[in-house]
C-alpha cells in the first residue's frame, strides 16, 4: 500500500513495485503538489487519488520503464527464458550479453531508440563478428525488446527498424565433406583399430548412415533400436552445459528432430557387436560397471563426454596421415549423398531433422542443383542419343 508523507507544500507518495532481479525491493516515488486555493479536505481527496493511480500504475509495471536494459534482460532471463527454452540456448544468451550490455546496457529500456541499436551492430562489427553472428545477437536484444512490449513498458520494438550486414548463404563447401571414397576409406581405418575403441567406430558408422548430430547421436539408448525391424529411433540429445560445467539430456534441437531411420542390416550388426563389446567390459568390471543404457560409453560404462568422438577422430586422422575434418562433415556427406542419389528435399529435410524444406535447400542448395542439372542431362541423353 502507498505511503504519503506531507514535505512542506508538497506530498510525497511510495510505493513498492516489487523485486529487482537480485531480489532487492524496488521502491518507487513520485511528488505531488496541489493547486493553490484548494482546502484541506480537497487536498486530501486528491492526494489519497494520486497514491491509488501511483501505486495501480507500479503493479502494471508502468512506472518500471525507467529500468536499464541490462537489469530487464537479466529479469527476461530468469523470469521467461529460463522457463521457455533449452539450456544450452540459455547459455548461449549469457555469453551474448557480455557485449550487448557493454553497449546498451545503461541505457532505460523505454529510452532505447535505433540508432542505440544501430550502433551495437557497428560495434559487433567492428570487433570481426561475422553477420551472421550479429544477426544473433540482434533476436536475442529484439526478443527481449517484444518481451517488454508485452508487459506494456513500451511500444515499439526499435529493432525492426536497424539495418543489418549482410550474410553469406549457410552452404558447406567442398573443404567441409569427404568424397565417398574418403568415408570408405575412413570406415575401414576404423574397423582396424583396436578393440577398445571400438565404440568410436560405431559412432562413426552411424554418423555415416543417420546423417544424425553429435548430441542425437550421443544421446542414443539402446531402448531406442528395433533390431527387428532395423529401425533407429533418436528421441534425445546429449549435451554439455558451459555455464554450469555439467552434462546433461534435453529434446532434439526441434520438434522435427524426434524422428526414426530404417539402415542396413550391416549397420545394425554393428550395434550387436557394440552391445557384446559392452557386455564384455561389464563382466570385467565386475560390479563397477556404470548402467546407463547409453550406446557410447568408456570401458567403465560412463557415457562419453560429447567432445570425446572429435578428439579421438582428430588423433586418429594424424596417426593415419589422412584429412581431417570436423566430424560434423559426415552429417554434410549424408546429406549430399541423398541428394544426389535424386532423394526429394522433404525426405532429405525429414531425414536430417531440419526444422522445414527451407533450411535444408539453404544449406544445400548447391547440391539440389547440381543434382538437377545432371537430371537434365540425363534426360537430354536419352533423347538425343
Amino acid at each position: 500500500m502507498a505511503t504519503i508523507t506531507k514535505r512542506g507544500d508538497t506530498y510525497r507518495i511510495r510505493t513498492s513495485c516489487g523485486y529487482d532481479v537480485h531480489g532487492k525491493q524496488v521502491i518507487k516515488s513520485m511528488t505531488y503538489k496541489p493547486q493553490a486555493g484548494m482546502s484541506d479536505k480537497a487536498i486530501e481527496k486528491e492526494v489519497n487519488r494520486q497514491a491509488v493511480l501511483f501505486e495501480e500504475s507500479c503493479k502494471k509495471g508502468q512506472s518500471l520503464t525507467a529500468a536499464k536494459f541490462q537489469t530487464f534482460a537479466e529479469a527476461w532471463l530468469k523470469d521467461y527464458a529460463e522457463i521457455t527454452v533449452k539450456r544450452t540456448t540459455i547459455g548461449v544468451y549469457r555469453e551474448l550479453t557480455k557485449r550487448i550490455y557493454p553497449v546498451i546496457g545503461h541505457i532505460r529500456v523505454d529510452k532505447l531508440n535505433p540508432l542505440d541499436i544501430q550502433k551495437l551492430v557497428q560495434v559487433l562489427t567492428n570487433d570481426g563478428i561475422s553477420p551472421r553472428t550479429v544477426k544473433t545477437y540482434m533476436r536475442v536484444v529484439s526478443a527481449i525488446m517484444n518481451y517488454a512490449i508485452r508487459k506494456r513498458l513500451i511500444t515499439y520494438n526499435p529493432c525492426t527498424v536497424v539495418d543489418l550486414p549482410k550474410e553469406a548463404s549457410k552452404q558447406y563447401v567442398s573443404n567441409e565433406i569427404y568424397s565417398v571414397e574418403e568415408v570408405k576409406h575412413l570406415l575401414e581405418l576404423l574397423k582396424q583399430e583396436d578393440d577398445e575403441k571400438y565404440p568410436f567406430y560405431v559412432y562413426f558408422v552411424l554418423a555415416v548412415y543417420m546423417g544424425a548430430r553429435k548430441g542425437e547421436l550421443m544421446g542414443l539408448e539402446w531402448r531406442d533400436i528395433d533390431f527387428d525391424n532395423d529401425v533407429i529411433s533418436i528421441n534425445r540429445a546429449y549435451y554439455y552445459d558451459w555455464l554450469n560445467k555439467e552434462y546433461y539430456t534435453d529434446t532434439p534441437k526441434t520438434k522435427t528432430s524426434l524422428r526414426s531411420l530404417k539402415l542396413p542390416a550391416h549397420v545394425m550388426e554393428t550395434l550387436r557387436s557394440l552391445q557384446a563389446w559392452q557386455a564384455k567390459h561389464r563382466k570385467v568390471c565386475n560390479g563397477s560397471w556404470i548402467e546407463s543404457d547409453r550406446l557410447f560409453t568408456y570401458w567403465n560404462g560412463e557415457p562419453m563426454a560429447t567432445t570425446a568422438p572429435r578428439d579421438y577422430f582428430k588423433r586418429f586422422c594424424k596417426r593415419k596421415g589422412v584429412r581431417y575434418i570436423k566430424p560434423h562433415a559426415f552429417r554434410h556427406f549424408n546429406a549430399s549423398v541423398l541428394i544426389n542419389s535424386g532423394v526429394d528435399v522433404v525426405t532429405v529435410q525429414t531425414a536430417l531433422g531440419h526444422s522445414t524444406p527451407i533450411t535444408t535447400l539453404e544449406i544445400y542448395s548447391h547440391a539440389f542443383k547440381n543434382a538437377k542439372t545432371r537430371a537434365m542431362e540425363a534426360i537430354s541423353n536419352a533423347i538425343d542419343s
